[in-house]
């Protein structure tokens, strides 16, 4: 019976021994570990690069917006002081035209009475 328990036993170490030399041969090695690690040191590079490169057009971008936006700065300049030149001669010509308008009505008023004058004149000598 000894021999049984001994052959069992056996059989049995045997069987273990079998599952870990299969789950050692599923085990990667040291080289294919030290690939698997160059090869995602590659990929990481290469996608480093990648964002890298996007950022660098990001970056390129903006100094064009910029650029852009330091061309609107200046038109918008110019535009208001355009509008501004503008706004002096308007005012300017209006200031003539009130002043020109003031005289005539000063030279109305002084026809007036003197048509005024006149017309008295002539109703006291008729009367």
């Amino acid at each position: 019976m000894e021999e049984e328990n001994l052959a069992s036993l056996v059989a049995l170490i045997g069987e273990k021994f079998e599952q870990v030399d299969r789950r050692l041969d599923q085990m990667a090695t040291k080289e294919e570990v030290r690939a698997q690690q160059a090869e995602t040191r590659r990929h990481m590079g290469v996608l480093v690069e990648a964002v890298r490169d996007d950022i660098r057009q990001v970056a390129e971008g903006l100094v064009g917006v910029e650029g852009r936006l330091g061309n609107v700065e200046q038109r918008f300049d110019r535009f208001e002081q355009k509008v501004e030149a503008e706004f002096a001669e308007t005012r300017a010509a209006i200031r003539f035209s009130y002043a020109q308008l003031e005289r005539r009505i000063q030279e109305l008023e002084g026809n007036y009475a003197s048509v005024n004058e006149r017309l008295t004149c002539l109703e006291s000598r008729t009367a």
